[in-house]
């Protein structure tokens, strides 16, 4: 027996064991905020003694390489974990993991999140390299494992595993990392795995009840009596315009209307606000897909699909989408960004929205390159001339332009910043994100003059809004978090986060101008539109016309917990694994949860109906393969 015990603590699978355990217990502290041991043991350990005693089991020979590859590949994972969470406000599930080749446009950026910290879960292999070199020809720890314990250690961790999978396996995954925290990190990804399959089998087939969702009722949930679009006011006051639709890349609606030392952060966008309506409480909703979610948003009005990138799934589809409602009106549709059109596989977006061209990287080619594309300056010249071919061609367009310069981290050539910012504000991510966003602005107002020159500005619906936010996450030191509050006058939170601007300009309808201070998201963009242009959906659509009703509900599913949403007033913040649920006024941007007893369980209704509603958009898009 002495033997036996002297042979495990004197073997890899022991220094492994310990070492690896350790960088469970540090990564659950640092990406969870938990201090539980006993719940990484329990629901973590598990997995641990199934990949080690695999290794002691298989490997005869070559132990020590099995297990620096084991320990180097988790550490590696563990540390990219927490990168993404500090970038994204969550804890990546395998698909995140998946679509490593989608990061291009913010790795420069997530380098930026490395912590002294994370290089703990490397200590153990530099303090394995100085026990070899100390020890010398020492042995330690090379002696071979009991085959016996090495497979009662694996029946035990599968044992484990599989109880805590069917013990979870039904509960709904309403964020990754309040899950993750109570289950398990490895238990969470087998979970979200087997959701998956088991929703995508099913193929939700929209019948049975959901057969008898109705635009009615979706409004209706929203605390709203439903009218036919064609009876809203306005509708049609644009029709057979032209359509442009101008989506800014991390445009915040915090600078809108503001200057900086008496210096406009976006004068082209101030004075075009004298001349349409200016949407001043709309917000973000997008998903993993965060850009493409935007662009899917506003040409569906349907919900992202949250925890997987959108674009991902509509191959070979044929989407209800605005492009598709414009061509029964003899619109032609294009989409322009100056992106690599494989990047979230807008390849296979754009054939499922039904745009009849797109124009991507190749057009635009690598002039004037600011960060990883061409700047917003050169992307309108060159859309511009796409435009006028496009409009001598054909009768109407649609014209979806996405810019892409002032992308995170903001970083400006000297000839294009145009602020001189005061001194505490330079070299910061703030001060660099305002430089980004009036350059964004200058470039735009140059793109505004073309389409005045060019007779198209009067012929046109020109709409503009921002894809996400720009200063999110761990990217915020606290010098910004300063630096904003100060420039605000008030907590940069959440709701300031997901504010982006909504514009709509009409030219020569006087009355379509001024602030609309209606709740809407993302997914009210095209409804909106579509009732100006005259075109009344004959499908199904989950936003609806910030012109005509007041009250809303709006979902919101990536960057906070699913079931947190948006109303007239209220901003819910459902709980996750660092805070309990967090209710906001909208209106005074201060918590008010002291007013609940439990605020985990405040609004109770409102988050079944946000729920129902997300239930009901993901069970019609799946209806449309």
């Amino acid at each position: 027996m002495k033997d036996s015990i002297k042979r495990l603590l004197t073997s890899y699978f022991f220094y492994f064991l310990i070492m690896i355990s350790l960088k469970f217990i540090i990564l659950r502290y640092l990406l969870l905020q938990d201090t539980s041991i006993w719940a990484g043991i329990w629901y973590d350990a598990s997995f641990i003694l199934i990949f080690m005693a695999l290794i002691e089991l298989v490997f005869k020979r070559g132990k020590a390489a099995a297990y620096l590859v084991l320990d180097l590949f988790l550490s590696l994972l563990f540390i990219g974990m927490l990168i993404y969470e500090r970038y994204f406000g969550t804890v990546p599930t395998y698909y995140d993991l998946s679509q490593l080749n989608q990061v291009g446009s913010v790795n420069e950026s997530m380098w930026l999140l490395v912590n002294g910290t994370d290089f703990l879960l490397l200590a153990d292999l530099l303090l394995l390299v100085v026990i070899w070199i100390v020890g010398r020809t020492w042995t330690y720890p090379t002696k071979q494992t009991s085959n016996f314990a090495m497979s009662v250690f694996l029946i035990a961790g599968l044992v484990i595993a599989i109880f805590n999978f069917q013990m979870n396996k039904g509960e709904p995954i309403l964020d990754s990392a309040l899950f993750a925290k109570e289950n398990g990190l490895f238990n969470t990804q087998f979970v979200q795995y087997y959701q998956d399959q088991t929703n995508s089998e099913k193929a939700f087939a929209f019948s049975g009840e959901d057969q008898n969702v109705t635009q009615q009722k979706i409004e209706e949930l929203k605390g709203n009596s439903y009218t036919p679009m064609s009876e809203h006011d306005y509708f049609g006051v644009a029709e057979d315009r032209n359509l442009i639709v101008v989506q800014i890349e991390s445009l915040q609606d915090f600078v809108i209307g503001e200057s900086i030392d008496g210096q406009e952060i976006t004068p082209n966008i101030n004075e075009w606000l004298n001349d349409s309506m200016y949407f001043t409480d709309v917000y973000q909703q997008i998903g993993s897909g965060n850009t493409s979610d935007a662009e899917f948003l506003m040409n569906t009005s349907l919900y992202p699909l949250g925890k997987k990138a959108t674009t991902d799934q509509v191959g070979g589809m044929e989407l209800p989408s605005l492009p598709r409602m414009l061509d029964e009106k003899s619109y032609h549709n294009v989409t322009m960004h100056a992106d690599e059109v494989e990047y979230w596989n807008r390849d296979e977006l754009y054939p499922a929205l039904g745009f009849d061209d797109y124009y991507d990287d190749k057009f635009y080619g690598e002039k004037d390159t600011v960060g990883f594309g061409p700047s917003d300056g050169w992307f309108y010249h060159r859309s511009m001339g796409a435009i006028d071919e496009i409009d001598e061609e054909y009768d109407k367009f649609y014209a979806h332009v996405l810019s892409l310069t002032s992308h995170t981290p903001f970083e400006m050539p000297a000839d294009k910043e145009g602020l001189d910012l005061p001194a505490e504000y330079e070299g910061t991510l703030t001060g660099n994100y305002l430089q980004s966003v009036h350059y964004a602005d200058q470039a735009l107002g140059e793109f505004f003059q073309d389409l005045k020159d060019r007779g198209l500005w009067e012929e046109s619906v020109i709409a503009l809004y921002g894809d996400h936010s720009g200063l999110h996450g761990k990217l915020l030191k606290d010098e910004d978090q300063d630096l904003l509050a100060d420039f605000l006058g008030e907590r940069y939170s959440l709701l300031n986060r997901f504010n982006i601007p909504f514009i709509v300009g009409v030219p020569g309808e006087e009355e379509l101008t001024g602030t609309v201070d209606h709740t809407g998201g993302q997914i009210d963009m095209m409804p909106t539109l579509l009732n100006l242009l005259g075109v009344e959906p004959e499908s199904l659509y989950f936003g609806h016309n910030l012109l005509h009703y007041e009250n809303n509900l709006l979902g919101m599913r990536y960057y906070v917990p699913t079931s947190s949403f948006l109303n007239n007033g209220t901003f819910y913040i459902a709980q996750n694994s660092r805070f309990d649920a967090r209710i906001l006024n909208m209106q005074t941007n201060e918590r008010i949860e002291d007013t609940y007893k439990d605020p985990n369980h405040a609004f109770k209704e409102e988050r079944e109906d946000i729920l129902q509603l997300l239930q009901w958009s993901d069970a019609y898009f799946e209806s449309l393969r």
